[in-house]
């Protein structure tokens, strides 16, 4: 048994043996059903927090003003969140009042969907009051009760059903969609942060294009932010949408995703700022889908290929790569081929980056005689191409005398 799993069935268990309702709830048991191993098991329970807390030696009150106490169990955290109904949504978003209440079909009846709105106790009893098993057959994603409300309480989750989508190979429920259509205009609510976080999760899926095709068909682009702020609107995707179901990297989903909007090179960098990317993930990504887009490196390109090895580094460019072979497209012989290229090129050259150069700044100014500046870096780079080519040996004399060769020749 997993350590997740022992943790929180040792919580069940003290929770019962206290004389309280204890059930596994939501995500776990949805991927339980459908033979999928979970990443966390969340316990619902009709103990309050403060009864939760004298329960368990050790716990956090991650949340506690609405119902949640992580228990720690031998450094394992366990949710345990008490049965709840939430009322006075805010800006669509935020409840603005929490009920703790006593029966757990109540606390499922406020989830979103039906294949989150299941329970099931220790000894495997399923509690499934809406349907969620059969939808699960089914494979679609249906709202809990009135779809119109849930979207109307939470505006989330009109991304999040894409998002489970994407993560499931489903698709959206008649009524939940027509739901969302009617809908949509309230996703201009929503935090520019939380429709990232779902993108996020949506690239980590086998089928991502089945959570973005619906921002297309349902019109949500010119609701959702950040897209309704772009300078220019999100167009008709410019390739066929299974493309970013390759099994490419977060960096290449991302580029790709640029593509499909309609995103030039040139304005990549500020869309992505509008997701609120770190700045790191900003340059990498727009960097990668600059490379991709003008792919042009073929494997008798020995000389280019190195050199885009030294500024760019072989994970920069096999995401570029892939970018690559998703636009053009390539049949796979020709991307194999070009891995394999930039592979081989890796391992021909005697140095990858500065710091495996046998000389450095302070090295070479000493030698110079003279103070260091701009002509520092740009001689350290013609080094490190000449060495990495196999032009000059990495020995430090050898360095040294090319160094005040390219000086003088310079002066």
């Amino acid at each position: 048994m997993k350590e997740a799993q022992a943790a929180s069935l040792q919580v069940l268990s003290r929770l019962e043996k206290a004389g309280f309702q204890a059930y596994w709830v939501g995500g776990c048991v949805r991927d339980e059903l459908l033979g999928q191993e979970p990443t966390d098991y969340d316990v619902a329970t009709d103990a309050s927090p403060e009864k939760v807390q004298s329960l368990f030696a050790k716990t956090v009150p991650t949340g506690i003003g609405h119902g949640t106490v992580t228990v720690l169990i031998h450094r394992q955290p366990v949710e345990v969140t008490t049965f709840r109904q939430e009322t006075a949504y805010e800006d669509h978003r935020h409840p603005g009042k929490v009920q703790f209440v006593k029966t757990l079909e109540m606390d499922l009846a406020r989830r979103d969907f039906t294949i989150n709105a299941m329970a099931r106790d220790r000894r495997g009893h399923l509690i499934d009051p809406f349907g969620g098993r059969k939808d699960l057959q089914s494979q679609v994603v249906r709202a809990v009760g009135e779809a119109e409300v849930r979207f109307q309480e939470d505006a989330l989750r009109m991304v999040r059903a894409l998002r489970f989508c994407a993560q499931l190979g489903f698709r959206i429920d008649e009524q939940t969609k027509k739901a969302l259509l009617r809908q949509k205009s309230l996703l201009c609510h929503l935090a520019v942060e939380r429709v990232t976080q779902e993108l996020e999760k949506m690239w980590t899926t086998n089928k991502p294009s089945q959570g973005v095709r619906p921002l297309w068909e349902f019109g949500l682009f010119p609701h959702l932010p950040p897209f309704s702020y772009w300078e220019d609107p999100v167009s008709p995707p410019s390739s066929s949408l299974q493309e970013i179901d390759r099994p490419i990297g977060r960096w290449a989903r991302w580029a790709l995703f640029l593509h499909l909007c309609g995103v030039s090179t040139k304005k990549s960098r500020a869309c992505l700022r509008s997701f609120r990317l770190p700045a790191r993930d900003v340059e990498n990504i727009a960097s990668v889908y600059r490379l991709g887009s003008d792919w042009c490196l073929t494997r008798e390109d020995v000389y280019n290929g190195k050199m885009l090895l030294l500024s760019h580094g072989v994970e920069k460019l096999f995401s570029a790569l892939e970018t690559a072979a998703a636009i053009h497209p390539w049949v796979s012989e020709e991307e194999k081929g070009l891995r394999e290229a930039l592979l081989r090129w890796q391992e021909e050259m005697p140095v990858r980056h500065l710091g495996e150069l046998n000389v450095n700044g302070g090295k070479l100014i000493e030698a110079m005689g003279r103070q260091g500046g701009p002509w520092t870096g740009q001689v350290l780079d013609i080094l490190l191409k000449k060495v990495a080519l196999g032009e000059l040996p990495n020995e430090t004399e050898a360095l040294l005398e090319e160094g005040r060769r390219l000086v003088q020749s310079s002066s």
